[in-house]
């Protein structure tokens, strides 16, 4: 059986150099659509300012008048001492090493240099780290059980500061199923905090979606009757935007599913400096990489040991919508007289009230409306009627926000 059995490690400057630095780095961390901050200095502070007002003065012919100093605002970024592990039969591992490098046409299978072997191993072992940390930046939570739980992510964060003053995070409820994504987009920018709307001029503007509304966005657009559309609809798009302003599909959908006290969809407009992931491998001890084969249990082992963390800075410049919250009915249909219902709700963190209300068939209330009970999801109460047709139930966010849905 071929197996690879030379040990890699990686610490202090090749760690760098060699293995972090070109992933958080380049186009790659540009289309993340955030601020990727490497190695900063410790304490990792995330800065932003704001520039002065009117500078301008009359002049004379001493003196000084000038004005304040320009506005700074900063943030400490929290860093989590995290550890990647991830471990491979010894047969599997070398086939997927062999197959990355069976895809280069320079290379001469024949005579593998020990450098393509480690370029090939480090690939592998870096795209399974990005895509980790990328996962966490958006979905972590740190009193969460399981995956995604190293560091608390921007959902966490922005959810957890949503409000209706200056100083918290703007954020409506939408529904997916009623709303076209061109009107969400809309409703973003005409519901953004002035100041954020002002940095426009500068291009540093971005909308960061969840997939469902991203492909929702793109159909719309391959639906307009000109050829340009047409065109696209067949060639594919390179990225999309709204009014100059790009949109990035943010790619969770596959752990948002895994991860249900989050709602299931959102969007944000926000500037692409107010957002930052940090990662240190040099401020603290321990960090490092290594790769090795263990001949007892016939397994290749990778190991990554550094820190990370993430937060954004300014709550007005961020304009935000979550949706997602559609209930699923798990009790038997309430009757004409009522009964017992139970609903399954995602996204249930941010949901402050469910209250279920019986409707007749013309449209009309029938009995009280009940406030629904729920844990980790699910809710339930008896209803009280002499016509229920349906049930309408009323989703109360925590931050004011309520949508409706019939059940």
């Amino acid at each position: 059986m071929a197996k690879i059995e030379n040990p890699k490690n990686y610490s202090g400057r090749d760690l760098e150099t060699i293995f972090f630095r070109p992933m958080l780095s380049g186009p790659d961390a540009r289309a993340l659509g955030i601020k990727v901050m490497y190695n900063t200095p410790v304490p990792t502070t995330l800065q932003f300012w704001k520039r002065a007002g009117d500078i301008l003065q009359k002049y004379t012919a001493a003196g000084w008048k000038g004005g304040d100093a320009a506005t700074k605002y900063s943030k400490q970024i929290a860093l989590s001492k995290v550890k990647a592990e991830a471990g491979y039969s010894a047969e599997d591992y070398f086939n997927m090493v062999y197959e990355l490098i069976t895809g280069r046409p320079d290379v001469n299978l024949d005579d593998l240099t020990g450098t393509e072997l480690e370029a090939a191993e480090t690939a592998l072992f870096k795209e399974a780290i990005a895509e980790s940390i990328r996962a966490t930046m958006w979905l972590g939570d740190t009193e969460r059980e399981g995956a995604l739980s190293t560091f608390d992510g921007f959902l966490k964060r922005l959810l957890a500061d949503t409000g209706d003053t200056e100083n918290d995070v703007r954020c409506t409820g939408f529904d997916p199923a009623g709303e076209t994504a061109e009107k969400l987009l809309k409703r973003l920018w005409d519901e953004a905090p002035d100041v954020l709307r002002a940095f426009k001029p500068q291009g540093e503007l971005v909308y960061l979606v969840t997939s469902d509304i991203y492909a929702r966005y793109e159909e719309e657009l391959d639906g307009v009757a000109l050829e340009a559309a047409y065109l696209a609809k067949q060639n594919g798009r390179e990225g999309l935007s709204f009014r100059g302003i790009p949109v990035i599909d943010i790619q969770v959908a596959p752990y948002l599913r895994s991860c249900p006290e989050l709602p299931q969809s959102f969007a944000l407009l926000t500037d692409r400096r107010n957002l930052a992931l940090a990662v240190n491998t040099a401020d603290f001890p321990g960090t490092e990489v290594r790769m090795w084969y263990n001949p007892d249990q016939m397994e290749n082992r990778q190991r990554a040991v550094f820190m990370a963390g993430c937060d954004y800075l300014l709550p007005e410049l961020v304009s935000m919508a979550a949706g997602g919250f559609d209930p699923e009915l798990v009790s038997e249909p309430v009757g004409a007289s009522g009964g017992t219902l139970s609903v399954r709700i995602p996204g249930y963190s941010f949901i402050g009230q469910v209250t279920a209300q019986g409707v007749k068939a013309d449209g009309k209330t029938d009995g009280e409306p009940v406030v629904l009970s729920g844990e980790k999801g699910t809710y339930g109460g008896t209803l009280a009627g002499t016509a229920i047709d349906r049930v309408r139930l009323t989703i109360e966010l925590q931050n004011g926000a309520s949508l409706e849905y019939t059940v």
